[in-house]
């Protein structure tokens, strides 16, 4: 599973239709709550992503689409890599948001 979308990284530099991978996720207790931690991966497309020898060379740095922490439900009945897609397409750093 993976999506693709425009974003401007945080050094300023416009990319379209970067495709992007959720690489884990995990579900914590905090002080208070549930919290689901998931990190994500860039690449200019899918085919760098796939080649071996450039896959961690070509990776596109963008702290505002490379960690999060958001509240869990214990309810939930979406496995956590899931959740953590949704909540990403939803994360206003991306637009012209698309599953592939």
């Amino acid at each position: 599973m993976a999506i693709t979308a425009n974003m401007t990284t945080h050094e300023g530099i416009a990319i379209t239709d970067a495709y992007i991978r959720v690489t884990n996720a995990s579900v914590k207790k905090s002080e208070s709550d549930w919290k689901l931690t998931y990190g994500v991966l860039i690449y200019k497309d899918k085919d760098t992503r796939d080649d071996v020898n450039k896959e961690q060379s070509m990776r596109i740095r963008n702290n505002h689409v490379d960690h999060f922490q958001v509240a869990y439900n214990l309810d939930a009945t979406d496995n956590p890599i899931k959740l953590a897609y949704a909540d990403l397409k939803a994360n206003d750093q991306l637009s012209n948001v698309k599953d592939v």
